[in-house]
């Protein structure tokens, strides 16, 4: 399993110099390391987690999104969703997986599971640029959190001003 945190650091459970400035300099926050620090913790019940390579969390107030690397949310999901619900046990907060480097229209989808992702709008405003994920009215219910919640870890996710329309 690689995470922002070197192995030593994760089977000790306390930061080596490298990772302590990594910290301080921003390249990792506080999040990433209690997220390794419980992923490494479940790898040794979930066999398919040593294979995952996790990158970055993103924290939205209600929702956490984990950042893995290219066809790894299976791994990270779990059989039957165990990992993820390990996870939200522990942080107690609704957690949710997205692909690293994806397009906007997959991680929305991966993000609002189970709801359903109708398509993106590219509206283009004064000289910026807002994407619309439409989602269907009925589906309202079946977010992960609320509007804005999503909302924000959306934008932060893909560095792009994200808004959700409901047809």
């Amino acid at each position: 399993m690689r995470t922002p945190i070197c192995n030593v650091c994760l089977r000790s459970g306390i930061l080596c110099q490298g990772c302590e400035s990594k910290l301080k300099d921003g390249k990792i926050s506080e999040l990433d390391v209690k997220i390794s620090e419980i992923l490494f913790e479940l790898a040794q019940k979930h066999r398919g987690l040593e294979k995952i390579n996790f990158k970055r969390a993103i924290d939205a107030g209600d929702l956490i999104v984990l950042v893995v690397g290219r066809g790894e949310i299976r791994f990270t999901v779990g059989r039957g969703g165990k990992v993820v619900r390990g996870l939200e046990n522990k942080l107690r907060v609704k957690t949710r997986v997205a692909e690293e480097g994806t397009e906007t229209r997959k991680l929305a989808q991966d993000i609002l599971t189970p709801a359903k992702v109708l398509g993106i709008n590219v509206l283009y405003a004064g000289g910026k640029e807002e994407h619309r994920v439409r989602v269907p009215r009925l589906h309202l219910k079946r977010l992960p959190a609320s509007v804005k919640t999503v909302q924000v870890a959306l934008t932060k996710l893909t560095n792009k001003n994200i808004k959700l329309a409901f047809e």
